[in-house]
């Protein structure tokens, strides 16, 4: 035979046998059963028996709808509608869960129903907590000494996870109705409920312990308290799962409040015993508590920052000094030539490189490179091609060779990064006057021959080669140029011609052109200087667009 166990309410745990084609519910004395409880109608619901189903419908016999709805499984009942095993009926107060088979006298003994032993040990333990209600009553003047104890601790320190705990504490002390206390931070972004504290008076409790997300997520959007004398029977509040498993009677939850008012977090108490009652005054003392406490998150998370950031200038400053390493600590001697270097990092590192690796029979391998991308991602792979292009270098002696050598060296690490590098080298003989040139992808360089300025396309078409590290097994060409006294050749990256101005215009390669073709007659440091300077007055009062590298050499007069 179906049955209505009762979940909360007079006579929790008993079973009500639906024995009778109609099974009223409500306040009158007539009813099948009744629930004594002004704010229930005097018949308030009925379950009927129809062709062997069972259904409930709200209000009495002539149509007329109970004050204050009945629920199914938290929905409210407007029309006849049929029950199933385990639906939960609510009426106000009064829950229960309506059972299509009462167990047999054996079953009861040997297994009774999950629901039926959960209530029952709860209902002792609040009868046992019930014991000392007239103790529940704190002192003004404890807890003044709570409030003093609480801005005390959140003054000393800014380690916010090993404080709470003991904020908590405080809290217990100060609210000795409180049986569970949690303070719950939202993720920025996110609806995600990331708590940072739970604790309940029972230690064993706090490993189920949850709260109530419904109200929770209502204080957090609205940033305003909440109080409730049994959150159960609240019309605010929509009955969830959590305030019937877990018996939330009283509650009250307070924001936590950035300086902008936004609310970025709770602390929530409640009560599982209905005689445990929060009131205004508790509300007003838990709001300054969570005020303190606001402040004391606001400033530890602004101290983190800080402490981040000094972090991160701190690393990034060693990077920087990490990757100057990598480069030339001063200019190569090489008897009738002069050299010139410059480079400049678009943000803290960056992804250009040059070198200066001096190779057997007194020749000497100038490298200039740029890695696609800037920051720190593009450092690292330039502090590989740096090692990387010494070794080749040194390990083969032609340059075009060298160069594939290297394009291989780098392919397994950039393919998987979809990332490449341009690289252009020229091999100086000085006995012989005779630079040889292999390209990678790079913006060719530029020969200053007595004030006429020559864009080695020739050069270009001859040696044009695909970027190292987009494809495995390239093969690169070379060409060669007799260097006469007084000639400039220059290596650079693409942020010297790209540079931008105020109105983002480039310099252009016109621009460097330009500069070469006024500066006749002049020594490879001077002209580098010059180009350098005019690159700079472009492009004053902006940041950095591009990491710039500018090498310089020539043969003197």
């Amino acid at each position: 035979m179906p049955a209505l166990q009762i979940l909360n309410g007079e006579e929790e745990g008993k079973l009500l046998p639906l024995d009778e084609d109609r099974f009223v519910l409500g306040r009158d004395v007539d009813c099948q059963f009744r629930i004594a409880h002004d704010s229930v109608s005097r018949k308030h619901a009925a379950i009927l028996r129809l062709q062997g189903r069972y259904y409930i419908e709200d209000g009495d016999n002539a149509g007329r709808p109970s004050r204050n709805h009945t629920y199914v499984n938290n929905r409210v009942v407007t029309a006849r509608t049929p029950l199933k095993h385990n639906d939960r009926i609510r009426i106000c107060d009064f829950l229960a869960v309506f059972i299509d088979r009462m167990p047999t006298p054996s079953e009861s003994e040997q297994s009774p129903d999950s629901d039926e032993v959960e209530m029952g040990t709860s209902t002792v333990e609040a009868t046992l907590s019930h014991s000392s209600d007239l103790l529940l009553d704190t002192q003004p003047a404890e807890k003044l000494r709570h409030l003093l104890e609480i801005s005390g601790n959140l003054n000393k320190t800014l380690a916010i996870d090993a404080l709470m705990p003991k904020i908590v504490d405080s809290l217990f002390q100060l609210f000795r109705q409180a049986d569970r206390c949690f303070v719950i931070q939202a993720e920025e972004g996110t609806k995600r409920l990331l708590p940072r504290v739970v604790r309940t008076r029972r230690a064993n409790d706090e490993a189920n312990a949850r709260p109530s997300k419904t109200i929770v997520l209502r204080c957090l959007e609205n940033a305003q308290a909440f109080l409730s004398d049994d959150a159960s029977r609240d019309d605010r509040v929509p009955l969830s799962q959590s305030v019937v498993d877990f018996r939330i009677r009283s509650v009250m939850c307070v924001p936590l409040c950035s300086p902008d008012g936004k609310a970025f977090g709770v602390i929530q108490l409640d009560t599982q015993d209905r005689n445990k009652k929060f009131t205004q005054e508790d509300l007003k003392l838990l709001w300054g508590v969570a005020n303190q406490a606001a402040i004391a998150l606001e400033n530890a998370r602004l101290h983190e920052e800080a402490v981040s950031r000094e972090r991160l200038r701190r690393d990034l400053e060693l990077a920087t000094r990490v990757q100057h390493s990598f480069l030339p600590s001063s200019l190569p001697k090489v008897p009738g030539y002069e050299f010139f270097a410059y480079y400049q990092a678009a943000q803290a590192v960056g992804g250009d490189y040059y070198g200066f690796i001096p190779l057997p029979h007194g020749r000497l391998a100038v490298a200039v490179g740029d890695v696609a991308g800037k920051g720190v991602a593009a450092a690292l792979l330039m502090a590989k091609v740096s090692s990387d292009a010494r070794f080749c270098f040194l390990a083969e002696i032609n340059p075009a060779q060298a160069v594939g050598q290297l394009n291989d060296e780098l392919y397994p690490f950039t393919s998987p990064m979809d990332r490449f590098v341009t690289f252009a080298v020229v091999v100086l003989d000085p006995e012989r006057h005779l630079v040889t040139l292999v390209s990678a992808g790079h913006p060719s360089p530029l020969l200053n021959r007595k004030g006429e300025v020559e864009l080695r396309d020739a050069v270009s078409k001859e040696t044009a080669g695909l970027p190292l590290g987009m494809m495995e097994s390239c093969v690169y060409d070379s060409c060669q140029i007799e260097l006469q006294p007084g000639d400039n050749l220059l290596l650079f990256s693409d942020g010297v011609p790209d540079a931008l101005d105020a109105r983002n215009q480039s310099f252009s390669m016109k621009g460097v052109q330009k500069i070469v073709a006024e500066t006749k007659g002049v020594s490879a440091p001077i002209l580098g200087e010059r180009l350098i300077k005019a690159v700079q007055q472009h492009a004053a009062n902006r940041d950095p667009h591009d990491d710039i590298t500018l090498v310089c050499l020539g043969r003197t007069s």
